[in-house]
């Protein structure tokens, strides 16, 4: 039963993947061959033309981002990864804690086990991509990155109490309304 599942497993992953290698190739061969060979991706023997683009067109890389210029934007960002932190900080304590009650009782202990590797992996998942989006992306784009893709980000925020509640609500709604408006404009604001 778990080749059976890690062949699906494998299967699934790729066709997953397929696509993106397959196209891969055909800008390979598009543009690495005949009067096109001029880009620096092409001389790799692993070609993958979007980390190319990134960091040659965009400006993307391990701190690049980090210029005294781009202060501003990250004063904007600011507040979500404040938010960000303390929901880790309060995750990891109300985890720690609830894993203490449990030793008690086997039953508990299994029930809360599958509820903390759940969220273990969802709180991983939002500290991961709030890693990945300070040190490597443009930081204008973290706030629509971490806001899409972390739904425990809004988990925590809906167990606060209320006022702090009504604050992050108003400041979501103010920061989407106002960067909507802007954003749309073409001013810089995410």
């Amino acid at each position: 039963l778990l080749v059976v599942n890690l062949v699906c497993m494998a299967v699934q992953v790729g066709v997953s993947v397929a696509p993106f290698f397959c196209f891969q190739n055909h800008l390979s061969e598009l543009y690495c061959s005949g009067e096109y060979n001029g880009s620096s991706w092409c001389d790799k023997d692993f070609r993958i033309s979007y980390g190319y683009i990134q960091s040659k067109y965009w400006g993307v890389g391990l701190f690049k981002y980090w210029q005294l210029k781009q202060l501003p934007n990250f004063l904007l960002a600011a507040p979500l990864f404040l938010v960000v932190g303390v929901v880790m900080v309060t995750w990891c304590r109300s985890a720690i804690s609830s894993s203490n009650k449990a030793v008690f009782s086997r039953n508990i202990l299994l029930d809360l086990s599958s509820i903390i590797n759940f969220q273990l992996a969802g709180y991983i998942h939002l500290v991961l991509l709030t890693l990945l989006g300070l040190v490597a992306m443009h930081v204008q784009v973290v706030t629509r990155f971490l806001v899409a893709n972390c739904p425990f980000l809004f988990v925590y925020c809906v167990q606060l109490n209320d006022r702090v509640t009504k604050i992050l609500l108003c400041y979501f709604t103010v920061y989407c309304t106002v960067g909507t408006v802007l954003h749309s404009t073409f001013y810089p604001w995410t």
